[in-house]
């Protein structure tokens, strides 16, 4: 029985990890104190998309069909719920010094899952 190669989603969450880890810097560097709400911005859209990609890839195959429908749906529901707490937690709790540059890192990390395909292409033997 042939088995299907799972994505190579874990490329793609490194990937952004150091994307994130970059521009972080690179704001820290050009507005001091940006740094810290560039990387709390990022961590906001990757943490929530590590979670829904552990549960949807964790079952493989036509047997598990009717439990990876359960998890691409309950998964879905769990990245926005933890999107929506972790904006909460970091905005009352943590008070960033600069909510434009949170802002722009998480779009910059959302965006990066958009790109995916062709960042992430894979070479098919012919």
């Amino acid at each position: 029985m042939a088995e299907i190669p799972l994505p190579p989603y874990r490329k793609l969450l490194g990937f952004q990890l150091l994307v994130l880890g970059v521009l972080a810097l690179l704001l820290e560097w050009a507005w001091s104190g940006s740094g810290f709400s560039a990387l709390l911005g990022g961590l906001i859209a990757w943490i929530p998309q590590s979670v829904f990609a552990w549960m949807v890839f964790r079952h493989r195959g036509a047997r598990r069909m009717n439990q990876s429908v359960r998890d691409l749906m309950l998964g879905e529901g769990l990245k926005l719920g933890l999107t929506f707490v972790l904006f909460i937690v970091v905005f009352v709790g943590v008070q960033p010094s600069n909510p434009i540059s949170l802002i722009c890192a998480y779009s910059v990390v959302l965006l990066l899952h958009w790109l995916a395909p062709w960042l992430l292409k894979q070479n098919k033997p012919r």
